[in-house]
């Protein structure tokens, strides 16, 4: 890890003996003055440690403070001050400064403090990156993060049903991540060569065909299938060994019981609802990487209000939250052309979400052909299936 520490100091003098005696000692400097400036650096995961000054204009020291533990928690903050006294110190460790020193300060009790917040922030950072490392080869915890005894007992099922390999049937609410759910197992099974989709009620009995090799076959929808589109997917199922059905619905379906599927519930945000704010950070994540922008702070009174809601359309209205919520963050600076784009977009994914993610039914109603339409969604980074 670079070693760097942020230093706000408004006393210019000062603020080029400090950075000169970090200097000497090896540690990259991010100097500033003022509050806003230091703003810009103090993100999450960011590769370094805070040392500022306590009193200064306007915002002072334990304004960077709460900021720094808004942002991350884990984030050393070491404050300086020319006046200090006990109250003011006790204050400082109370609201999670690593560490209060008075000045003047001798360089080696400095040195000392920041080389102990630099190895500890650098543990923080590496044990981070294993833990990503660890839910990278985890689909279940990447797609259904959270700790409510409902996101692990989804979580704990996924693996489970994958390891079996037996049929699956998905069962739950609207929009609660079925189709999520369904990939999971597929992507945490071992020897399966393709993941097959299709929606029920869109089935062709005369043109349906699986794909070769071992599939897990995705049926979505199947509650609202007619006899012969089951019929047409039991006789699939039924004819090769190396085909494993996972279908979804909200509620069983009396006629695949002689495939003695494991039935998984997946539980409505409801039923998740203290995990929402993780929940809506990984949705927000994903739309942050479409658009290639930079991760915002989330507010508390946002993950407040997301706790209030009572989410009637689960996934596919946390989405648009996200996405409105991203809008808004971004929407100052934009140019004409930039808001033009956004207006595309919100029309694409409000006919995609009216027509339930049919890609030919919205170039229908757009007025566009199916590859332009296909066109517009890469651009966005859209995907009809997520609006199914």
């Amino acid at each position: 890890m670079t070693r760097q520490v942020l230093l706000i100091e408004d006393d210019d003098a000062l603020r080029a003996s400090l950075a000169q005696t970090l200097d000497l000692e090896g540690i990259s400097v991010i100097p500033t003055a003022h509050f806003v400036q230091a703003r810009r650096t103090i993100r999450a995961n960011f590769a370094g440690v805070v040392l500022t000054d306590i009193r200064m204009p306007e915002k002072d020291g334990f304004d960077i403070l709460a900021l720094a533990q808004k942002v991350d928690p884990d984030l050393p903050v070491v404050m300086l001050t020319g006046e200090g006294d006990v109250p003011m110190a006790i204050r400082a460790m109370k609201e999670g400064a690593y560490d209060f020193l008075e000045k003047p300060c001798e360089a080696e009790h400095l040195l000392g403090v920041l080389n102990r917040a630099l190895t500890h922030r650098e543990l923080v950072l590496r044990t981070r990156r294993m833990e990503r490392l660890m839910q990278r080869s985890d689909p279940a915890s990447v797609n259904f993060p959270g700790e409510t005894a409902a996101s692990k007992t989804l979580r704990a099922d996924l693996r489970a049903v994958a390891e079996t390999g037996r049929h699956v049937m998905l069962l739950g609410d609207l929009g609660v991540g079925k189709r999520v759910a369904a990939h999971t197992i597929f992507t945490l099974s071992e020897g399966r060569d393709h993941f097959q989709i299709v929606r029920a009620p869109e089935i062709d009995p005369q043109q349906f065909r699986l794909e070769s090799g071992a599939v897990d076959l995705s049926v979505r929808s199947v509650d609202q299938a007619s006899e012969a589109q089951i019929a047409c997917v039991l006789a699939a199922v039924q004819k090769r060994d190396d085909v494993r059905l996972i279908a979804s619905a909200q509620r069983n379906v009396a006629t695949l019981a002689d495939l003695e599927c494991v039935t998984v519930h997946v539980p409505s945000f409801a039923a998740r609802i203290s995990d929402i704010g993780v929940m809506f950070e990984s949705v927000l994540r994903h739309a942050v990487r479409n658009r290639s922008l930079e991760m915002p702070i989330i507010p508390d009174e946002v993950i407040r209000s997301l706790e209030e809601r009572d989410w009637s359309e689960n996934l596919l209205e946390l989405r648009a939250f996200a996405n409105d919520f991203l809008e808004n963050q971004t929407t100052e600076n934009k140019t004409l052309a930039q808001k033009l784009d956004d207006y595309e977009r919100g029309v694409l994914e409000e006919t995609l979400r009216k027509h339930k993610g049919k890609a030919t039914q919205v170039a229908e109603v757009l007025g566009l052909p199916r590859k332009t339409l296909y066109d517009r969604l890469a651009r966005y980074g859209l995907r009809p299936r997520d609006y199914q």
